[in-house]
């Protein structure tokens, strides 16, 4: 017993000390008023109300007028907690747990950046001049990125807020100053809404993809795993929303260009978001605050499907991204599971169905997302499960008991993530012993401070 509790110990020494060289993750978050978010603090379990061990920079361009995020925006890293007068969140707050569960060698950093009612065409492409009609939505691009971006500003491009502390540039400075290697990991994006109520709908996918590679450009990391957030059905006039009758092939432009980019390249990927509630029944543009954290989780599933069992944002690859071990996320199974395609997995087609009761459908390469109960492996996963589908197309199904660390099985609620491993085996004494020691790890690091 003796030898057996020194051998714990000096694998939890060697643990911590190769923790210590890991690179902080840095993930992107941005789009538009539901990334930006309508959640409620009081709809939060407490122990996502502040996370300390997340490290989180929030920016909301409606500061540049003083408006209600203007005390909001970071002058340095904080914990991971809903920001601004109302103190709302978008899907950071649970995507952050679901990263910090899933990567407990690393310490996760969030930068999120969004504004309400902006599109790509004037407010987010690289080397845009300042909107005249709305000057503090203008030249967003370079407010997330700072000297990252590479495009020159002079003329009727200058920039309107010159000034401004910017988002990203100025976060890794902090971060290396301090003396951290970073990794810039992934970027979520949570806009379309605003084109799919005019022309700009039409010509939305080859816009994004165009912002896509500018970011990967800028960024230097050429693989950079990308998860779009679908714009939810929500919208048509029949299902009582905001975008008048008429407008439907408008909404169904943009829903397809995210479906498409996401399946033509093996690196990005997308998230359903048709079975979420809206925020009020007069206020169809956004979600209610379960419907925020149910996105956060979502989004967790697709990130860690594209980047598999590396957890490394590498160079594009032509197989696709899809994860053997896409779990890890901190949720649970349960009546709102999710389908996740990934690589060139096989579905029927579409998404938005549900893989049980509500569930999410997530689709990235060339793999084709859920229509109804479920992808592969025979309809639905059961009536609280998840099913994730790997590069060769062969979901997976996941009964409720099929939690990833950080989650329980059979909840009622959650991001469906699934710890799937080699077909038929049970994760070994090991392996749970370092998911155990991972999550001490996690609870001694809980409050620190950057530096």
């Amino acid at each position: 017993m003796k030898r057996s509790c020194i051998a714990v110990a000096a694998l939890a020494i060697s643990l911590s000390a190769s923790a210590a060289a890991q690179p902080v993750k840095l993930f992107v978050l941005a789009g538009q008023s539901n990334m930006v978010g309508y959640g409620v603090v009081a709809a939060l379990p407490a122990e996502l109300q502040s996370q300390p061990d997340i490290w989180y920079d929030h920016h909301n361009p409606d500061a540049r007028e003083g408006g209600p995020y203007a005390a909001a925006t970071s002058t340095d890293w904080g914990p991971l907690e809903p920001k601004g007068e109302a103190r709302r969140y978008g899907p950071e707050i649970t995507f952050g747990h679901a990263m910090a569960a899933a990567f407990p060698e690393h310490r996760i950093a969030i930068v999120k950046m969004a504004q309400g009612g902006t599109n790509l065409v004037d407010h987010w492409g690289r080397g845009l001049g300042p909107d005249p009609e709305v000057l503090y939505k203008s030249q967003l691009y370079h407010a997330l990125l700072g000297k990252l971006d590479s495009a020159t500003y002079t003329g009727d491009r200058a920039l309107r807020y010159p000034e401004e502390p910017t988002r990203l540039d100025n976060a890794l400075a902090r971060l290396e100053s301090e003396g951290h290697d970073v990794e810039i990991a992934g970027l979520l994006w949570m806009q379309g809404e605003n084109e799919a109520g005019w022309a700009a709908a039409f010509n939305y996918g080859d816009t994004l993809r165009g912002f896509i590679a500018a970011i990967r450009e800028d960024l230097g990391v050429p693989g950079l795993p990308v998860v779009l957030g679908r714009i939810s059905d929500n919208l048509y006039p029949a299902n009582g929303g905001p975008i008048a009758a008429g407008k439907e092939a408008n909404i169904d432009a943009v829903r397809a260009a995210q479906v498409a980019v996401a399946e033509e390249d093996p690196r990005v990927a997308w998230v359903d978001t048709d079975d979420f509630a809206p925020r009020r029944s007069d206020d169809t543009w956004h979600f209610d605050s379960a419907a925020y954290q149910r996105l956060g989780e979502r989004f967790a599933e697709a990130y860690l499907a594209l980047v598999g069992e590396t957890g490394s944002p590498g160079p594009s690859s032509a197989n696709g991204a899809a994860s053997a071990s896409a779990g890890g996320g901190g949720g649970a199974a349960g009546a709102s599971g999710s389908t996740v395609a990934a690589g060139s997995a096989a579905g029927a087609g579409g998404g938005g169905g549900a893989a049980g009761a509500s569930g999410s459908s997530v689709s990235s390469a060339s793999g084709a997302a859920s229509a109804g109960a479920g992808v592969g492996g025979g309809g639905a996963a059961g009536a609280s499960g998840s099913s994730v589908s790997s590069a060769s197309g062969a979901a997976s199904a996941a009964g409720s008991s099929g939690a990833a660390p950080g989650g329980a099985g059979g909840s009622s609620s959650g991001c469906g993530c699934r710890m799937a491993g080699i077909p038929g085996q049970e994760p070994t004494a090991g392996v749970l012993a370092l998911i155990a020691l991972a999550a001490w790890r996690r609870r001694r690091r809980s409050g620190r401070e950057p530096g």
